[in-house]
Formats: structure tokens, sequence, C-alpha cells
């Protein structure tokens, strides 16, 4: 590797733990698009929290009041939380560990992570949409990607070890959850100043992940509010989906308040507002993710839909011509076109959609997956038959089968 830097991976007997997640949910079908709200359990794949934050943007935009008639009280409603900071019974058990601050930091590291390994921290079932404090994940010895990184941090800390969060560039992967087209990217843990081998001088990272990164994979390090802006953007998306409007719009302003600089964050909130109906509130949100990235195609695609929305066929023309390309080339976007069509019921759009994702990106379970699910729609039994088997031999996840089973097949139940 050419920075010099060595891995450890915590592969957990029993956990997939999946990175960042980015969430497409089905727009209006008359648009033909899908609401992109990318949420973060792991990381954004492009993070710009080292921006300038003189955004330019309506005070309204945060307020909540546009929405909610009353504005979000922040303090009240969504306190500050602690995310990465240890309790006096994970310091204790740090000095159970490590029992020496004057040891080599490679000595403390790998008391550390025996310990943990010892004591059952990796082998509890993953919970991808739980997203916990460094005390929650430590007190419950579970929690997702985010969560093990917070609780890494915390504990590495402690033992006088220099551990900061690291941002991962892999190449996204997709998963399908209860009507939601999920992406994945990845945050790490990187221990710096340390040496662990010929070779190892600069730093160890350390990884909650079932898949090890490659390491030639660009990363970069991030700060502490980047990643704490993540846990309350988690914490958002699953208050969502769970209906609790307000609450996931606190906590997303949290997350902004926090990092402003995310672009992702901002996208967000202009799907947010999108759901609600709130279009020209949408576009605002979109316009300030600009600012931050004026290359950004979920930003671009998010403005498109909303002036649509609005009646501005010239301008949704305009932002709809700067990503048609990108679209039309990204068999993602095809899967969640795929998966409108199903859950509309047009079989036969969904098989055109699912088939074009085939040939753009032929070895993906899912994909496979989804077509065997259409076919059985259209009666064609042994072709979906053969469609299930591929996606077994591409890796099919249990739990992506479940979920996908669960939100695709429940909503067209004959």
């Amino acid at each position: 590797m050419a920075d010099g830097n060595k891995h450890i991976h915590m592969r957990q007997a029993s956990i997939r733990a999946p990175n960042t997640r980015a969430l497409s949910v089905p727009g209006a079908a008359v648009l033909g698009v899908w609401l992109v709200l990318v949420t973060l359990s792991g990381c954004a794949l492009q993070p710009r929290s080292d921006l300038p934050h003189n955004l330019d943007y309506p005070d309204w935009l945060l307020t909540g009041e546009r929405l909610f008639e009353q504005p979000i009280v922040i303090d009240e409603e969504v306190p500050d939380v602690a995310v990465s900071e240890p309790t006096d019974a994970m310091s204790a058990y740090v000095g159970t560990l490590v029992t020496s601050t004057s040891y080599a930091a490679a000595r403390r590291l790998r008391q550390l992570l025996a310990g943990l390994s010892r004591d059952g921290f990796f082998m509890s079932a993953y919970s991808a949409h739980r997203t916990l404090t460094a005390a929650e994940t430590f007190e419950a010895k579970a929690g997702n990607c985010l969560s093990y990184t917070n609780m890494f941090i915390a504990l590495a800390r402690e033992a006088g070890l220099d551990a900061v969060y690291q941002v991962v560039d892999v190449p996204p992967s997709w998963d399908a959850d209860a009507g939601f087209l999920i992406r994945y990217t990845h945050i790490n843990v990187l221990v710096k100043n340390i040496r662990m081998g010929a070779g190892f001088e600069h730093g160890v990272n350390v990884d909650f992940n079932d898949v090890l990164p490659a390491l030639d994979y660009p990363r970069r390090e991030v700060s502490d509010a980047y990643a704490k802006a993540l846990f309350y953007a988690n914490q958002s998306v699953a208050l969502m989906r769970s209906g609790q409007s307000r609450a996931s719009f606190g906590h997303l302003r949290r997350a902004i308040e926090t990092d402003p600089g995310n672009v992702d964050l901002w996208i967000n909130l202009g799907a947010v507002y999108a759901i609600q109906g709130d279009f020209a509130a949408s576009a605002e949100a979109y316009k300030v993710a600009l600012q931050i990235d004026g290359n950004s195609k979920s930003a671009l695609s998010g403005l498109a839909r909303t002036y649509a929305n609005l009646g501005d066929q010239t301008m949704a023309a305009h932002y709809l011509d700067k990503v048609r390309n990108y679209r039309e080339t990204n068999p993602f976007y095809h899967f969640a076109m795929a998966q409108a069509a199903f859950d509309e019921a047009d079989f036969e759009s969904s098989l055109d959609y699912i088939n074009t994702a085939i040939g753009l990106k032929r070895r993906t379970a899912r994909f496979h997956l989804l077509k065997g699910l259409v076919e059985q729609k259209l009666g064609d039994f042994e072709a979906a038959e053969i469609s299930f088997r591929r996606a077994r031999r591409h890796g099919l996840d249990p739990g992506v089968e479940r979920d996908m089973m669960r939100s695709l097949v429940g909503m067209n139940a004959s």
C-alpha cells in the first residue's frame, strides 16, 4: 500500500457490516424518477466538511415551521448527544485491558483488540438500521458499522491511541430494503502514529466490515463533527421511515448544524421537503447542496424533479439535461425504476428496466433477484428460477433477499 498503513480486519462471525446507506425513494410515477435520500450509516462518498460554511440559504429552511406550523426547538426536541465519548464503565474496561499507558502504541492496540474479541464485542448480530453512540454500542454489543466505529474510537482514545474517523472511497454497492434503494460506502478507524511491523509506519486501519476494502482505495481523515452529523442523519432516516416526520426533520437539522459542509445532508433536506410536497422549499435545499458541490448528480436530479412538480418544465429540462447521460448509464437508476414499476404492478416495464440494469452491471445479485420476482408475476416460472439461481451464484445476501421479498412481494401479493 502506498501510504504504508496496515489493516486490522475485525470480522464478526455472524455480522455483515455494511457501510453507508444512501436511500433512493421511488418518486411520482408521472416523473419516472426517484427521490434520493442519502443516509449515512458509515460515510458519504465525497465528504465536503472541509469547505467554508458561508452558505447562502433562507433562515426558514431549517426551522421546520413550513412543515409543522411551529418551529423546531432544537435543544429541547433533539438534545445534543455524546456520540464518541466513553463512559466511566468504558474507561474502567480499557484499564483492565491496557495495563500500562507507557507501553508502545502497537502493544496497547493489540491489547485492546484482543480484549474486545475475547469479550464478544464482535460476535453479536449486526443491526443495519441501529445507529448507536459509543456508550450504547458498548452496552448492547450491537449496532451497525458507524456504531462500532464510534465505540472503537472512544475506547482507543481512552487507551491513549491517536484514533480518528476515516472515509474510504470504496466502489458503492447497493441493496434494496423496504422500498428503498440503499447505497453503501464506507467509514473505518485510522490509528495514527503507530508502527506494527516493517513497512507499516504511518498508521493502522481498523475495519468493522465483512469484506475488507482494497488497500488502494482512496481514503481521507474526517472530523468528529462529520461523524457526529452522520449519527444524527441516520437517526433522521430511521424516524422518517417510522412516520415520525417532525422528529426526523429535527434530527436532520441537528446533523446539518453539526456539519453544514456535508452536501448529502442538504440533499436529504431537499428530499424531505419533496416527500412532504413542499417543492419550493425542496428546490432551496438542493440549491444549497449545489453551492457545496456544483456537480452533485443527486442535487441536480432533485432539482429536475422539483421543477417538474412546480410546473416549470424549462428549468426541469435544464437540470435533467445535466444528469441525463449519468442517469441512463447508471445501472442503479434502472434498478430503482424497475422497483418503482414493480410497485405500480407495471411488470412489463419493470422487466425492461431490470434487463437494462443487468446489461450495465451483470454480476449484481439483487438485480437477478428482482428479475426473478418480475418473471414470477408475468407467469414465466422457469425463467424466474434461472434468475434466482443467478442471484444466488452472484452472492445474494440473505438479508437483501428477505427485505426485497418483504418490500416488493408484499406490495403486489397475488
